[in-house]
């Protein structure tokens, strides 16, 4: 029986660079088509994106970037499912939730505590 022979690492430990974030309203959409029109990418993100919910507002970001924020959590995340690497002009879209809440959120809930 041949014996076992352990793997040396040179370096520390790296942690995966991919973190699990927060379900958030806000989806960060990137690796968009740049070649395309900002309004009709505006456009085709708000007719895929609406199938799986009531869309509060689309941003678009640097090239090839854009969040979506949608009117809850749970319509968030199953358009992050149903549409991960769908394919838009000519390239798969990555889908991830937002880093923080969008600022048209931030400003509702603060509403909605005032009252």
């Amino acid at each position: 029986m041949a014996a076992k022979t352990k793997r040396v690492l040179d370096g520390p430990l790296r942690p995966n660079k991919r973190v699990k974030l927060e379900v958030q309203q806000t989806l960060y959409i990137k690796n968009l088509n740049d070649k395309i029109n900002r309004s009709m990418l505006k456009h085709n993100l708000f007719l895929i994106f609406s199938t799986y919910g009531e869309i509060l507002e689309i941003n678009m970001k640097l090239k090839g970037q854009a969040h979506v924020v949608f009117e809850s959590r749970e319509t968030a995340s199953l358009a992050l499912k149903a549409l991960q690497d769908t394919n838009v002009f000519g390239k798969h879209m990555h889908i991830d939730f937002a880093r923080q809440k969008s600022i048209r959120i931030v400003a509702a809930e603060k509403t909605m505590a005032e009252e």
